[in-house]
């Protein structure tokens, strides 16, 4: 009962330490709730619609229907499914009609009911929203009022886009779903198919096969898409990859910062209890009981940190998914979190910290109670870097300096490093979000010189249709080298005196078109250079090709191979002159059914949303490295005047005034805080180049490590701002101190 009384004792003594622990265990476990919480039910919500509502693995459209797709399923080893669509103009957008579907591509109801006879139909719920409708109300559509029954998520359109190709939706376009019976009073309406293999191993392979097939029984594709690379698909879980595999890693790293962090301080403040520890120890209190007694103290802040911080991530998670909700069509399934993960942010810290307590208790209590009450351990001892330094050669105060820093070796790493790691944290921040506006900037929007791409659903030809002016054609097909399929890239095919893609080295000078050229991420991922083969597979047919590197093309994030068009319809086996896309300087008045989709580089600023979740996780990361890093300097500050109490109010008698003992105590970390910042520096490329290189080979994306010479400096005013504010601070806490400490120090 005593030692419980000085538990809390102790800790009110120490309120502002103490606190500071439970604040940094408190946001490891919240980061690390918040961000297996909103990754989780993400994904779990667009996993669910896939498996239950059965998502497509592949959509094409043929020249003709297929005539026998039960035929064709059995060869192929796959699902076939045939819906129509037909898109319907509107005085305040489009919509887009779509069959229902009863095998593959289900609609999930999301709110009203489905449909029971013909002239009902569902609307996805953004375009109800966008046109004013609800529930209950009717549409005319071609002249035919329909009864709006409910609203729905077509596991083909999670992201809702009109054309495949397409990178942005487009303002006012929604999709609906209506009876087979109503379809038909739309004549023109387009035969889609989509594709769901049954073996869910090997998808590659079985997509080849299946073009293959289709190839031998005479249909030419006007369309083809994997799920993989179709954005209405792979948009969402692209985005929720990238933020699961980046919010992950560096949970974890505020997960165990903080335990590490608190574990220091709390361990250094036990052992310097020595004296105390010795005198229970000699009144007879057990081993065991004083070992459980000091551990009571960091398992219960733990404790309190961990719970405190579960408790307030929860209600956070929320709010976030329903934000990924606006841009995605998804059955909420409402919000639920792992009881692992609940359980790792809870029991974690206490163990982390807990053990580590154990271990440095039991060592200190292996002493016997003369040595213990001693002290020994409190006594600063001149060790090897002190007497490195010659400290003689100094004035006084600089030697004073000096030595409250070397005297504590374990108090200067953990300064040191607590400040690396925080600053670690925040250009990491600063890094990402300028990397991401280079690729923007910098990157592919800025590599088209002619900004409006067309894409279109069959392959054409120069001899036959012809581009006009100001327009170039060009051919592509997505593939991957052999044994890696993680790693796709598009093989393009360009005219040799093509103008509307810009190509330079990684010197900056004009890169060659008549040759073959590898963008710089992609041959530092598969490590090439110039003058080595590429050996790679088309996701298409399966076919293997090779090319010898003639140059490297600089690049920020993207993955391209480049050659002459010539060369390349001779190679793949198509006639002279054939291109699927073309780049054009102005808008050309294509006819709309021939095109897959439209991209239009001439407002960059409208790509930005598109990395809106990774950019809102990475500000959080930013302003929790600052409120890591006061925490970290306040702790170690504040130990430093615990440990100097006597020297202080001694210094005090003697006549320093409070301005030359703030010199002397607080501003002697700075040298420590400033190596610690440059630390941070490597630290952070070195994390930061591991973690985009996880990333990239799970969502294929690949990110460039780009540092801002003017976010360090930015990086650097802040981490030295926020010293100076602990510093003053930590200032009231020294006027506190008076000289009577001093006198009664001298008398025990």
């Amino acid at each position: 009962m005593v030692l419980q009384k000085r538990v809390w004792r102790i800790i009110n003594e120490n309120k502002g330490r103490y606190i500071g622990i439970v604040i940094l265990i408190l946001l490891g476990s919240f980061y690390f709730t918040a961000a297996t919480g909103i990754s989780n039910n993400l994904e779990k919500m667009t996993v669910g619609l896939a498996e239950e509502y059965r998502q497509e693995d592949l959509t094409f459209s043929t020249n003709k229907p297929i005539e026998n797709i039960a035929e064709l399923e059995g060869e192929s080893g796959a699902l076939i499914e045939a819906y129509r669509q037909y898109d319907v103009k509107l005085p305040g957008g489009e919509l887009r009609l779509l069959s229902i579907s009863s095998n593959i591509n289900i609609p999930a109801v999301l709110s009203g009911r489905g449909l029971k006879k013909p002239g009902d139909i569902l609307l996805d719920p953004y375009f109800l929203k966008t046109q004013g409708l609800d529930v209950g109300d009717k549409i005319e559509l071609s002249g035919k009022i329909y009864n709006i029954t409910g609203t729905m998520a077509v596991p083909n359109y999670v992201y809702i886009i009109k054309n495949l190709y397409d990178v942005l939706p487009t303002s006012g376009f929604g999709i609906g779903i209506v009876s087979a019976e109503d379809m038909r009073a739309f004549p023109e309406a387009v035969i889609v198919y989509g594709a769901y293999f049954r073996d869910r191993e090997n998808i590659n392979t079985q997509t080849a096969k299946l073009h293959g097939l289709l190839s031998e029984k005479g249909y030419s594709l006007s369309e083809w898409m994997d799920a993989v690379n179709n954005k209405r698909i792979n948009m969402p879980q692209g985005n929720i990859s990238s933020m699961k595999s980046m919010s992950f890693p560096v949970a974890i790293a505020f997960f165990f910062l903080s335990c590490l962090i608190s574990d220091v301080m709390i361990l250094r403040a036990v052992k310097s209890d020595s004296v105390v520890i010795g005198t229970l120890y000699a009144q007879g209190y057990r081993r065991r009981e004083l070992t459980w007694h000091y551990m009571s103290i960091p398992v219960l802040l733990s404790a309190a940190g961990g719970l405190v911080g579960i408790l307030l991530a929860m209600p956070c998670v929320r709010p976030f998914v329903d934000s990924m909700l606006v841009y995605y069509i998804l059955p909420d399934k409402g919000i639920t979190f792992s009881l692992l993960n609940l359980a790792l942010a809870a029991l974690v810290p206490m163990a982390f910290t807990g053990l580590s307590s154990f271990i440095i208790i039991r060592k200190i209590l292996r002493k016997n109670a003369v040595e213990l009450i001693k002290g020994d351990d409190k006594k600063a001892r001149v060790n090897f870097i002190e007497r490195a330094l010659r400290l003689e050669r100094f004035k006084f105060n600089t030697k004073f300096r000096i030595r409250e820093q070397v005297r504590s070796i374990s108090r200067l790493l953990f300064l040191v490093l607590g400040v690396s790691a925080a600053s670690m944290i925040l250009l990491f921040g600063f890094t990402f979000n300028y990397s991401m506006d280079v690729v923007m900037d910098r990157g592919a929007l800025e590599r088209y010189m002619y900004p409006l791409e067309y894409n279109f659903k069959k392959v054409r030809n120069l001899h036959d249709d012809g581009i006009p002016e100001g327009a170039e054609p060009y051919n592509a097909f997505r593939c991957y080298p052999e044994g890696r399929e993680s790693v796709e890239f598009y093989l393009l095919g360009m005219e040799p005196d093509s103008i509307g893609i810009k190509m330079n080295d990684v010197l900056g000078g004009t890169l060659p078109k008549n040759q073959v050229n590898i963008t710089y991420p992609l041959a530092s991922r598969l490590k090439l250079k110039e003058g080595d083969t590429i050996s790679f597979v088309n996701k298409l047919d399966g076919k293997s090709y090779t090319l010898r590197i003639d140059g490297i093309i600089e690049a920020y994030g993207e993955q391209f191979v480049s050659m002459p068009l010539d060369q390349f319809n001779s190679m793949t086996g198509q006639p002279p002159g054939s291109y699927r896309t073309v780049l054009s300087s102005h808008e050309i008045n294509f006819d709309e059914s021939l095109l897959a989709g439209v991209m239009d580089a001439r407002n960059p600023e409208e790509y930005e949303d598109l990395s809106m979740p990774t950019t809102l996780i990475v500000g959080s990361v930013t302003a929790l490295s600052l409120l890591i890093s006061v925490i970290i300097i306040f702790l170690v500050t504040s130990l430093m005047i615990d440990e100097s109490r006597n020297t202080i109010s001694l210094f005090k008698v003697f006549g320093y005034r409070r301005k030359e003992l703030a010199k002397m105590i607080l501003n002697s970390s700075a040298p420590a805080v400033f190596i610690g910042f440059w630390l941070g520096l490597p630290f952070m490329l070195a994390f930061g180049n591991n973690l985009y290189a996880y990333v990239a080979e799970i969502t294929n994306m690949l990110v460039p490590m780009i540092v801002n010479p003017l976010h360090v400096l930015i990086a650097f005013v802040l981490i030295f701002a926020v010293y100076e504010i602990t510093k003053r601070l930590c200032g009231m806490k020294l006027e506190k101190i008076s000289m009577n400490e001093a006198l009664k120090a001298g008398t025990e």
